[in-house]
């Protein structure tokens, strides 16, 4: 098992907002067991890995892969037709996630709600996060307010002032002293996940 996927767990929780104490709760551990994986102390088994990936909105085939428990990669099987009829599968070639984006430096999170649907991004979705703690006006953010819950909103900071824009016109800007607000990481990318409309967007 690689040594950072405790490191991958404790930045997803993080950037949810939740506690330690809370996340072990929440998949049925010791929270000293999990601070042990956290910290590459102690190895964790598929299945608890696999709730923690769950509770967390993490791509579980991501964490998986990361801790050598899975390592197939999903197969392209070529192209297929919105507009004329092709050949339904041409060549066969794999695609790799991890080859896009490095998984030590960028984590996935399961978006809940509909306040960046204007930007494509749906509930449901999965949001591809590169780690950062700083970001430039008009990105799109994982911000956290007072310590409390994660959320996914365009960034714009004027003097000690930080705006954080939701992309839905049912939905106002919030407005906030900038030393309540931390960034957990900056949007680069997106997995689609419905069925009937799958897609990934950079």
């Amino acid at each position: 098992m690689s040594p950072d996927i405790g490191k991958m767990i404790r930045d997803a929780r993080q950037a949810r907002g939740i506690s330690l104490r809370a996340l072990a709760g929440q998949v049925g551990i010791h929270f000293t067991h999990l601070s042990k994986i956290e910290n590459g102390q102690d190895r964790i088994g598929r299945d608890a890995l696999a709730k923690i990936a769950e509770e967390l909105g993490v791509d579980p085939d991501l964490m998986l892969g990361e801790a050598g428990h899975q390592s197939m990669p999903f197969r392209l099987l070529g192209h297929i037709a919105a507009g004329q009829p092709i050949e339904a599968i041409e060549d066969v070639e794999t695609f790799d996630l991890t080859r896009v984006f490095d998984p030590h430096s960028h984590f996935l999170l399961r978006v809940r709600g509909t306040s960046m649907i204007l930007d494509g991004i749906k509930d449901g979705d999965l949001a591809i996060i590169r780690h950062a703690h700083t970001a430039k006006n008009n990105d799109t953010v994982v911000a956290v307010v007072d310590g409390g819950e994660a959320t996914l909103k365009r960034f714009k900071k004027v003097k000690n002032s930080v705006t954080l824009i939701p992309a839905n016109d049912h939905m106002t800007p919030m407005e906030f002293p900038a030393s309540r607000v931390e960034i957990r990481g900056v949007f680069v990318g997106l997995v689609r996940t419905e069925v009937k409309s799958s897609r990934f967007w950079q």
